[in-house]
């Protein structure tokens, strides 16, 4: 009998021992010692009893009481503001808009905010800025500023509209996500509109199809506090009076209130 039989007979030998204490319901003694058995079951985790529980979020209202918005920023706000100011008429709201030309989010987290929320006494604040950082690559600062005015805000309703960029910015999208959350924001990046030969800024119809769609989030579930409005059908409405328009070097010291 050559080595490799001898080999293969041991081999059946022991498989067959193993098997054979596998099966018995006894342990076996060898050597004084008892040899235990491990019960494989006992090392598998419990597996959860219903893994298609889905949290469902609580369906939120509009509001449909008459608002006081504030709307501010840089240089996109003015030719929306003269849109979202038809859509308020048309639904019982006022709308004060402060258009800072150049501005920035740190010019925004200072004291001018808190000037303009003073002025406005608002119920609902909408800002409207990014389009001079889109090329900042510092994102702490961008975030530290955008968290001054969530705090400057406090439990007063508001929400974001991010910039209209073409291509891809440093991460300032991304910032205000992160710190107005997911429903305080909305992405206008996806927004197909009508520019200026800048190729940035909209034109007056550009900003009507821009700020019909932000109305068009704001009275739905994705909006953190949505509210109802009236979308009127009707073409631009003339120049209102109540827009402040600033430049970098304006101090924004005056708010001119909507005529009676």
């Amino acid at each position: 009998m050559n080595s490799q039989v001898k080999a293969l007979i041991l081999f059946l030998i022991a498989f067959a021992a193993i098997f054979i204490y596998a099966q018995s319901p006894v342990g076996v003694t060898f050597a004084h010692q008892l040899l235990k058995k491990i019960d494989l079951e006992a090392l598998t985790p419990p597996q959860p009893t219903d893994t298609t529980s889905i949290v469902v979020e609580e369906k939120v209202e509009p509001d449909s009481t008459s608002q006081r918005f504030l709307f501010v920023g840089d240089s996109m706000v003015e030719p929306m503001a003269y849109r979202f100011y038809d859509i308020c008429k048309e639904s019982g709201n006022t709308m004060y808009a402060v258009t800072w030309y150049g501005s920035t989010t740190m010019a925004w987290s200072g004291e001018t905010l808190d000037y303009f929320m003073d002025e406005a006494d608002p119920t609902y604040i909408i800002f409207c800025m990014g389009s001079n950082e889109l090329a900042s690559k510092n994102t702490k600062t961008m975030n530290e500023n955008l968290t001054r005015i969530k705090q400057k805000v406090g439990d007063i309703p508001c929400f974001f509209i991010g910039p209209p960029n073409t291509k891809p910015d440093e991460g300032l999208n991304d910032e205000i996500a992160k710190v107005f959350g997911k429903r305080g924001y909305f992405d206008s990046r996806h927004i197909e509109m009508e520019r200026r030969k800048d190729h940035l800024h909209p034109t007056m119809t550009g900003a009507r199809i821009w700020m019909d769609q932000v109305a068009e989030w704001m009275m739905s579930d994705s909006c953190t506090h949505p509210v109802v409005l009236n979308v009127p059908d009707c073409k631009q409405s003339i120049k209102i009076d109540h827009i402040e328009v600033m430049q970098v070097k304006d101090k924004g010291r005056r708010l001119r209130k909507p005529k009676a």
